[in-house]
């Protein structure tokens, strides 16, 4: 049963900037809308992770009685809400992120924090956890941060406990010989993540980078898993389709939101420019013979029991 955290707002506090709400705390830290239209597509994006990863919301079983899970920038809250209410029951579970975007109607085993994880103290976070879990963060940590994070991360990991990370690389493949002559979805993704650079708040995926920073942080077995996830659902595997159709869905309502910042403040774009690349990466994902597919990618590494 659900309970109400009275302490926390209605409505979050931002601004109004490239005709978007943006959060007002750490202003600048995160560069992407918290509005209604932008916290709904993180719902949908759960739901497309869910699909994609046949209904797994982590990788490696949880054995502890009354387990401890740490969610890093969690968002809407969403994952963290599923997690207590259908896969662990008995876990304490903490949702953190820097924008107070999550409801006020969360399962009692769940608290949510904000929280900067930029901070170089973790102390008030859940400690002794048998998951960290992370989800689409890249981008929203500096990049002469990131080792830190996984250094905190791993503090708070108990022993035999786990971290976990989703991430999507956004530079499209193709499947087969129809190719786009001028991909509009490549140069979005080039300039999505050139735009990213200029903040120094990285959204490239790379996993060698990342194993080498969870292992110096102490972490071992590390794996990592892709899942090859279609733009449009295009192929005949209903399973397939059903994800490509959700993924989809999560580009063409977020493509705006993404590129805003990065491409107005970074590249010199206009917003009239960032809507018109928004119009023709739509068209281009949503014409069944392209093939055209992102990766995901989920990283996963162990703390020691010794």
């Amino acid at each position: 049963m659900a309970q109400i955290r009275p302490n926390e707002p209605e409505f979050t506090q931002g601004f109004w900037k490239h005709q978007r709400f943006y959060g007002d705390w750490k202003r600048d830290k995160y560069q992407f809308p918290i509005d209604k239209e932008e916290t709904n597509r993180y719902d949908i994006f759960h739901k497309f992770f869910l699909l994609a990863r046949n209904e797994r919301v982590f990788s490696h079983p949880i054995t502890r009685p009354n387990p401890r899970v740490l969610d890093l920038g969690t968002g809407t809250g969403i994952w963290a809400i599923n997690v207590a209410e259908e896969y662990l029951k008995g876990a304490h579970i903490m949702a953190v992120d820097l924008n107070r975007i999550q409801p006020a109607l969360i399962p009692p085993n769940m608290e949510t924090m904000q929280f900067d994880l930029e901070e170089a103290s973790w102390e008030p976070l859940l400690k002794d956890c048998d998951l960290i879990h992370m989800r689409l963060l890249l981008g929203s940590i500096h990049n002469n941060l990131w080792a830190g994070t996984y250094r905190k991360a791993f503090e708070h990991t108990t022993p035999g406990g786990y971290i976990e990370q989703v991430e999507i690389n956004w530079l499209p493949s193709w499947e087969g010989n129809e190719i786009p002559e001028r991909s509009s979805f490549l140069e979005w993704a080039q300039k999505f993540l050139q735009g990213m650079d200029g903040f120094q708040r990285s959204a490239r995926v790379d996993t060698t980078n990342v194993k080498a920073m969870m292992e110096a942080a102490g972490y071992i077995d590390f794996e990592e898993r892709t899942i090859r996830c279609y733009v449009n659902p295009w192929c005949d595997d209903p399973n397939e389709k059903r994800v490509a159709q959700w993924f989809n869905l999560c580009l063409i309502d977020g493509v705006q939101a993404m590129s805003l910042a990065p491409m107005i403040e970074n590249l010199g774009m206009s917003i009239e420019q960032v809507n018109k690349l928004r119009d023709a990466v739509k068209s281009e994902c949503c014409k069944l013979r392209y093939h055209a597919y992102c990766v995901m990618h989920i990283w996963t590494a162990r703390r020691p029991m010794h």
